[in-house]
């Protein structure tokens, strides 16, 4: 049986790489592995936002159906075991190297390496509790706005991660079983900071995200209500600014990029490539100013799509797939390729292998978290996209991403009868309206027991400048047992 090596990061948009045709982007390892594998054009998070998305990646469950629906409830065993702990159940090594955002005191059932986790009910948790009754914040616009060329500890931490798993390849890793790594990558989640060696060309001009001016930008009320909580109605984005954020962000994924060519050279060099499969995702991608908006937490493809990317023994070779997946397909594919025993338990998973894709198959994500007053849902099937929102008033969008890949012709009018069709796929999901609801008032619940916050205490920020809500990332004196001297 194979290894599987799973290559994630944080905050990437599809579209910024190269072999999807950006014009700014160079990822020469990226590229290869599309060239030496399988590319999936309709790849989905479960949840645009880290935590669920990543609950959802390690259990193969929707977030809503084991209670790790935002960024204040990340995942605990007790909601499900985790593929760590089906991999430990077989007496197969499961290790990870870098950020999970899982629950900070549980039992991920991974071998961890310099682990970024998490702390439940956090500051920032609490305000996203509030789901519209929150008073408007600027953080995230300023972020983009404070986009730049400099360093961020983010950036250091991930140089570690990389140090971290190619050691363990080329010294640790075992040869006489089948073995599971992830190595997890926090860029290029903000801040926005350019690492001085992965600067884009100079050469090309930056192109500018769909929509982007306030003329442009669609209207409902989720998507207004979502713009006022982020204060972007009141401060649009300008061109400039929008320019240097992607200049910017185009930097952070190529040092990804870069990361991920040192992995795949240990992994080389370790001998074991020819018996392993690699597969690179990412948990949400990041709007980059596109419809007027900033960061993740909506269902547009450059939030809510995300790359993937499959190649190794029973894989095809330089093939785009264009049935739907998402990330819930990682842990069958896992069981897959490792030739885990099936168990009753694998009935329930929405999933199924990316080694085995069917052509009908439909993609789902939800968002039940920060800037929204109500759940949104997506379906993704063939070339269509539904998406449903709970807010009162607000009508479902249905958009065409073959003959509309930037979604801007809201077809919901138009196609009524597969906007109805795509509506009961949602429904033999769960029930969007009570899901809901039932979200909601657990997180109400929550805000009116959390403790408040002591009076006049601004956020911490670290010596980079970056907000510390709820995690970190490890010591220096952890983080120098990978190596005295640094990355």
């Amino acid at each position: 049986m194979p290894n599987l090596l799973l290559i994630t990061s944080d905050q990437h948009n599809p579209f910024v790489t190269g072999y999807a045709g950006d014009p700014l982007a160079r990822t020469p390892n990226l590229d290869a592995l599309a060239e030496a594998g399988i590319t999936f054009s309709a790849a989905y998070t479960n949840s645009p936002i880290c935590m669920p998305a990543r609950a959802s990646l390690a259990t193969g469950r929707y977030s809503s159906a084991i209670g790790a629906y935002d960024n204040g409830a990340p995942y605990q065993r007790e909601q499900a075991e985790s593929l760590g702990h089906r991999l430990r159940a077989n007496a197969r090594p499961a290790v990870t190297f870098g950020k999970l955002h899982f629950d900070d005191e549980t039992d991920s059932g991974f071998d961890a390496y310099l682990p970024l986790q998490a702390k439940r009910g956090y500051l920032g948790a609490r305000v996203g509790w509030a789901r519209g009754n929150a008073p408007p914040s600027s953080i995230m616009p300023d972020h983009v706005r404070d986009a730049g060329v400099g360093v961020s500890e983010y950036e250091l931490y991930d140089r570690h991660t990389t140090q971290a798993a190619c050691r363990w390849l080329t010294t640790d890793a075992p040869c006489d079983t089948p073995w599971f790594a992830h190595v997890s990558f926090a860029y290029p989640h903000y801040p926005f900071r350019a690492p001085a060696d992965s600067l884009p060309a100079d050469d090309v001009d930056v192109p500018l995200p769909p929509a982007w001016r306030p003329e442009d930008w669609p209207h409902n009320r989720e998507l207004d209500e979502h713009r006022r909580m982020m204060g972007i109605d009141a401060e649009p984005f300008t061109e400039d600014e929008l320019r240097q954020l992607r200049w910017v962000y185009t930097a952070m994924v190529q040092f990804v990029d870069h990361q991920v060519g040192e992995v795949l050279a240990a992994l080389d060099g370790s001998g074991a490539a020819d018996d392993t499969v690699v597969i690179y995702t990412s948990d949400h991608g990041d709007m980059l100013g596109g419809h007027g908006f900033a960061m993740k937490s909506l269902m547009y493809d450059a939030s809510a799509r995300v790359p993937m990317l499959i190649i190794g023994p029973g894989v095809g070779r330089d093939a785009v797939e264009g049935a739907a997946v998402s990330l819930v397909d990682v842990y069958p594919t896992a069981v897959d390729v490792m030739g885990l025993p099936a168990i009753d338990a694998d009935a329930e998973l929405p999933g199924a292998s990316l080694r085995d894709v069917a052509a009908d198959r439909i993609a789902f994500s939800e968002y039940h978290g920060p800037s929204s007053t109500a759940a949104s849902y997506l379906i993704r099937r063939d070339r269509w996209k539904y998406v449903a929102h709970m807010a009162a008033g607000t009508r479902p969008q249905l958009f065409d991403l073959v003959a509309d890949p930037h979604e801007l012709d809201d077809r919901v009018d138009a196609e009524p009868d597969i906007a109805a069709d795509l509506d009961a796929e949602l429904h033999s999901i769960l029930d969007p309206e009570a899901t809901d609801l039932r979200i909601r008032a657990g997180q109400a619940e929550q805000l009116a027991a959390a403790e408040p916050p002591p009076a006049g205490r601004a956020p911490k920020r670290t010596a980079y400048g970056t907000l510390a809500k709820g995690w970190s990332v490890p010591s220096p004196a952890i983080m120098a047992i990978v190596d005295p001297d640094g990355p």
